[in-house]
């Protein structure tokens, strides 16, 4: 009548990482971004990398607006992730494997009607790229797949979507 046990341990730990962004207007309709994220851990009681650690994650946006309207397009680039600790892992989910990297494109527009409604629309993962994040919930579902398993649970591929917003 016993489930599965686990088993939870304190450790030394030392993680680093930092976000960068960046903004520049090329004209007074044109602007550009980009952002890159990294994070590294390390487990220092036992010298292995910490586990449930993203890859290096960079995206880059081009946007163009002109009065009531924009149009944007965002690419997303991830590393792949070679710094795990198989089967080991936190309450949120644990490392199955290494993982690839991957790169999606999106684009979207908006059109402001007055001062209190808005409608964006756009297509993100414009290719349909078939891709798993590396802290993909797959495990935690009880499923155990890791990111670049034939068997992972992808993410969504091209995916259509309209917003609303209203504001008062």
């Amino acid at each position: 009548m016993m489930g599965t046990t686990s088993q939870a341990q304190n450790i030394d730990a030392r993680i680093m990482g930092g976000e960068l962004g960046a903004a520049y207007k090329l004209t007074s309709n044109w602007k550009a971004d980009a952002t890159l994220a990294y994070a590294w851990g390390k487990n220092s009681s036992d010298g292995k990398a910490l586990p449930q650690m993203p890859p290096l994650d960079a995206r880059f946006g081009l946007t163009y607006s002109e009065d009531n309207w924009s149009a944007g397009a965002l690419w997303r680039v991830v590393a792949a992730q070679n710094r795990i600790d198989q089967n080991k892992g936190n309450v949120v989910g644990k490392d199955f494997d290494k993982s690839s990297g991957f790169g999606v494109f999106s684009l979207n527009g908006a059109y402001r009607i007055n001062k209190n409604w808005k409608v964006s629309s756009g297509v993100d993962n414009l290719f349909g790229k078939a891709y798993a994040e590396h802290l993909n919930l797959a495990g935690n579902a009880g499923f155990g797949y890791p990111a670049n398993d034939p068997q992972a649970i992808n993410e969504p591929g091209r995916t259509l979507w309209t917003k609303v917003d209203m504001s008062f």
